[in-house]
This record gives structure tokens, sequence and C-alpha cells, in this order.
């Protein structure tokens, strides 16, 4: 059997864990979770996960592992800044377009084996999460096939 990376595992899974929940009729925009889009690498040593977190404290997102720390868990909220220099006759308005996405966001990340959560590390750049998971090297891995029965 051909070897797969990690990429075209998650591409070809069809999972359901990186659906949106299904929400009920009275939601509004502010009220939705929303899946965080994602950009997944492969390299030789790492799995590096670039989410667009724009517009959002640091101190409002949550990174986990989930299960056999096997899946990464990012949550987190987006709040629009409120305006607060409206004049005294003016501080009730109306959006005539709103296209940002504000309120709740996850994601749910199937990782491959042999990632090394201990050394994950986490940081943002420029309104980007980047995390970084390394990959045990090939010689660890085989080591650790060769001792499972």
């Amino acid at each position: 059997m051909k070897a797969m990376s990690f990429f075209q595992f998650l591409k070809g899974s069809g999972s359901d864990l990186d659906q949106t929940p299904q929400s009920d009729e009275d939601e509004t925009v502010v009220d939705k979770i929303d899946q965080l889009d994602v950009d997944i690498l492969q390299t030789e040593h790492n799995i590096i996960i670039y989410a667009q977190i724009a517009g959002v404290d640091i101190n409002d997102i949550n990174l986990s592992i989930e299960g056999d720390a096997n899946i990464v868990l990012i949550e987190g909220r987006r709040t629009r800044p409120e305006f607060t220099s409206f004049p005294e006759n003016d501080q009730l308005g109306v959006f005539f377009t709103e296209e940002c996405i504000w309120g709740d966001f996850y994601r749910r990340i199937i990782l491959p084996e042999g990632v090394v959560i201990e050394q994950a590390e986490a940081k943002t750049k420029n309104g980007v999460l980047i995390l970084v998971l390394p990959l045990l090297n090939i010689s660890n891995r085989e080591i650790l096939d060769q001792d499972q029965p």
C-alpha cells in the first residue's frame, strides 16, 4: 500500500469532526459558531497549522488536545470593537453591510501518529496563529513500530 501524506489523509477522510454544528432558527450572526479556517503543512519534521485570527484577543483563544493526543481543538471568540465616540444624538444606527464574522469559532484537527505533543509550540504573527507540532524522527518511529506487538 502506498504511504499517504497527512494532508492526503485529511482530504480523503470525510470526517464529520470538522463540520459546523447545526443551529436554531433564532440564531443571529453573533450567536453562530463558525469553523476556523486553517492551512496545514506537513514537512519531514513537523505538522504546521496556520489559522487567521486577526481581531482576536490572544486571551480569547483556547488550544487543547483531545482524546489520546490525536485531535487538536482551537476555539475562541472574535469580538467586534465598539465605536465609543458617537455624538450624543447619533448613538443608534443600522448596519447596511455586515460581512465580518464575529462571535465564537472552533476547529478540530485530527493529527497523524508520531506527533510529539509535549514539544508543540504556538505563536502569533501578523494576526495568524501558528501551531508547530514536531513529528518523531524516522528512526524513533521505526523503534516504536518494532516495540508494538
